[in-house]
């Protein structure tokens, strides 16, 4: 059987998607095979990145013919979120009694009440939540619905849409992570500027400032919203997607504008970073 490693640490971090999009390409030189994804080599992942990784699996089944089994000792003794939160089942029953998870999950592009409710039931009554104004639950409740929405209008795919959480108390944040296995922001909008805008790190910056390719529509508000709303209250919106890497978290450092992934993943990656008050 092929074997695939993961070391050293995968944080929700550029050198974490890094990692993961290197794991990715070195899968695809397998075709229709059996490959174990081993994880004893590993240090720490951060769970909410089970969204990024199941996308990753999914595509590779779906083009490459490729399964996936690992050593399901080593997760239970060092990597037991990962069954905790729905991303690994090992046949045995496992509670998540510290609260600690957002379910690993795979919507539908069109299924947004599936998505909605997913969002109410896990992020929003989450304990790692800051506490919300009735109002403002309701405007993050409308941007990640908007968020979701332009997932369908932009992606250009019928492949699902895969989300994920991780509370971690000592850092006071809870993580949301959303991938979607579509076209990327690019093309659509390099479409709309008439190629002024021609790379994923612009198109990033684009869509921050609530532009929108939707015709006749209002500026794409959920994620500058959400942009705003994390900004102004201590948390972190990072955005993956083409070969763009971008986070308010780098901003006042030398990559301010953003980095570039020597090899990219396809589709886009939004982590929230909520923080708890």
């Amino acid at each position: 059987m092929n074997t695939l490693k993961l070391k050293h640490s995968i944080y929700t971090d550029f050198s974490g998607y890094k990692q993961l999009a290197s794991f990715y390409h070195t899968a695809t030189n397998y075709a229709d095979t059996q490959i174990e994804i081993c994880f004893r080599d590993l240090e720490w992942f951060d769970a909410n990145l089970s969204s990024l990784l199941h996308a990753m699996l999914h595509k590779l089944n779906k083009e490459r013919g490729l399964t996936f089994v690992t050593n399901t000792d080593i997760i239970h003794d060092r990597f037991d979120v990962l069954c905790r939160n729905g991303f690994i089942n090992t046949g045995r029953a496992v509670k998540d009694v510290r609260n600690s998870t957002l379910p690993n999950h795979q919507f539908d592009p069109s299924d947004k009440h599936g998505f909605v409710s997913y969002v109410e039931r896990y992020l929003l009554d989450h304990r790692g939540m800051p506490r919300l104004t009735a109002d403002l639950h309701n405007q993050i409740l409308d941007d990640m619905i908007e968020l979701y929405s332009n997932i369908n209008y932009h992606s250009n795919t019928t492949d699902p849409c895969f989300v994920c959480g991780q509370y971690y108390p000592t850092q006071g944040f809870l993580v949301f992570t959303l991938t979607d296995l579509g076209d990327g922001f690019l093309p659509k909008i390099q479409r709309k500027t008439n190629g002024a805008v021609n790379t994923s790190l612009d198109a990033i910056h684009w869509a921050l400032k609530g532009n929108s390719t939707k015709e006749g529509a209002p500026g794409g508000l959920g994620l500058k919203n959400m942009y705003q709303y994390l900004k102004q209250n201590k948390g972190i919106l990072q955005v993956v997607t083409g070969n763009g890497y971008w986070g308010n978290d780098m901003e006042n450092t030398f990559f301010n504008e953003g980095r570039i992934l020597p090899e990219a993943f396809t589709g886009t990656t939004i982590n929230l970073f909520f923080k708890h008050k």
